[in-house]
């Protein structure tokens, strides 16, 4: 018999020796959690539609906003895009809603002694013909001898008309976002609730449209062990072979979570239910991530083509993942795209409107942002770590999402049917 290699050897010392120190760092994490919460935060239990943002930002940028701050927001924003700052006896009027001639609604208008600013926010929806072109025209009609500003609020590119000015939600590569204007005050916050929430919002804006994972405070004592591991010579090979195997891993994790959505859905919807996708990939939910617009889910053989309920990557590799109907309206798409409409979209169309919580675009009756919308090898490893049973089907979070695939999958059929 052939003897194992010395690295296997010590990988295999490694992790028996390391799993006796899980317990010691599972208490001290939970500890962290009592006291700090370091995962709570109420945007991602309300997972807010672009109206809430709105709201969000409106009432950040109001002087006499509930926050308390006063101009400290407006004037953080006025300075980024280079106006002058306002002093507390400028008036200022934050509206909301402001509906145009053309019967549009400008999401938040600004209005100072010297400027009309209008804010267009567009996280997620398509913009609508000519729809900045004529904000543009709505703020120049009234000035008295004001200047008009139109900020394109949004990580999309203009297709509707320029914008004076544009502020992504997160971008790396310019300047000026919304992420680097917030983070800029939020030392400048007296009052902590407002600190809290701050905080959260840019918890939320890191995790749905930025390009890099958060640091968790609670996984710290984890990645404090492995460190302190590592300096031993003697393991440096063993634990670098993990780091080999590490892509293998994720996708073992992702299709098993897959599985065990499909399983659920078998079981208590119809045991015809298949895992699908509308594109030509292998369907296993980790391949389909990986890729952006490439869905994984599931559906009965019996419904029209390119229907089903289903995870999907909105950004290349696992980042920003959907969950909800894909049913593409073919009366929506262009020639190229109309073999991709499903014809289940007719009898689906009112889905976000009976269903609460999802919003409907052009290739989704209903869709909604996940909590955790980064799926990469950190949240593979955090699904392994706080499971009860080490397994996914034992975290809670999977067991939710499997029972919203349920009660999904068991709407759509029974719509379908009628």
């Amino acid at each position: 018999m052939n003897a194992s290699p010395p690295q296997d050897i010590g990988l295999s010392k490694f992790i028996s020796e390391f799993s006796i120190s899980l317990p010691r760092l599972d208490a001290l994490r939970e500890g962290i959690d009592l006291y700090g919460a370091t995962r709570f935060s109420p945007f991602t239990i309300f997972d807010p539609d672009e109206n809430t943002l709105s709201r969000v930002v409106a009432e950040l940028l109001d002087p006499l906003g509930s926050h308390g701050q006063g101009l400290l927001f407006l004037n953080a924003l006025l300075a980024a895009i280079d106006l002058p700052r306002l002093n507390r006896l400028d008036p200022v009027r934050v509206r909301r809603e402001a509906m145009t001639r053309a019967r549009r609604r400008i999401d938040i208008v600004v209005e100072t002694s010297r400027y009309v600013i209008g804010i267009e926010n567009k996280p997620w929806a398509v913009q609508q013909k000519d729809q900045l072109r004529d904000y543009h025209a709505e703020l120049s009609d009234d000035l008295r001898g004001r200047r008009p500003v139109l900020i394109f609020l949004s990580d999309q590119e203009e297709k509707s008309g320029k914008a004076d000015i544009k502020i992504p939600y997160h971008a790396t590569g310019t300047k000026l976002s919304l992420y680097r204007l917030l983070s800029s005050v939020i030392a400048e916050i007296k009052a902590e609730p407002i600190r809290h929430f701050v905080s959260d919002f840019l918890r939320y804006i890191e995790t749905n449209f930025g390009s890099g994972s958060v640091s968790e405070q609670s996984d710290k004592p984890y990645r404090d062990a492995v460190d302190a591991e590592f300096d031993d010579a003697g393991k440096r090979k063993a634990i670098a072979s993990i780091l080999l195997s590490q892509e293998m891993l994720h996708l073992r994790i992702m299709r098993e979570v897959g599985d065990y959505i499909l399983s659920e859905v078998l079981e208590k919807v119809a045991p015809d239910f298949e895992a699908a996708s509308d594109v030509d990939v292998e369907i296993v939910l980790g391949t389909c991530l990986y890729e952006r617009f490439n869905p994984w889910g599931v559906r009965r053989p019996s419904w029209p083509k390119n229907c089903l309920v289903a995870l999907e990557s909105q950004k290349y590799f696992f980042w920003e993942v959907v969950f909800g109907v894909k049913s593409p309206d073919p009366k929506k798409m262009g020639a190229t795209e109309r073999p991709f409409g499903s014809p289940a979209r007719i009898k689906l169309e009112e889905l976000s409107s009976t269903v609460p919580g999802g919003r409907k675009t052009n290739y989704w009756p209903w869709m909604k942002t996940l909590p955790d919308s980064y799926w990469g090898q950190e949240f593979a490893a955090r699904l392994i770590m706080e499971s009860p049973t080490s397994k996914v089907d034992g975290h809670p979070e999977i067991q939710e999402l499997a029972r919203q695939f349920v009660e999904m999958a068991a709407v759509v059929d029974r719509l379908l049917e009628e």
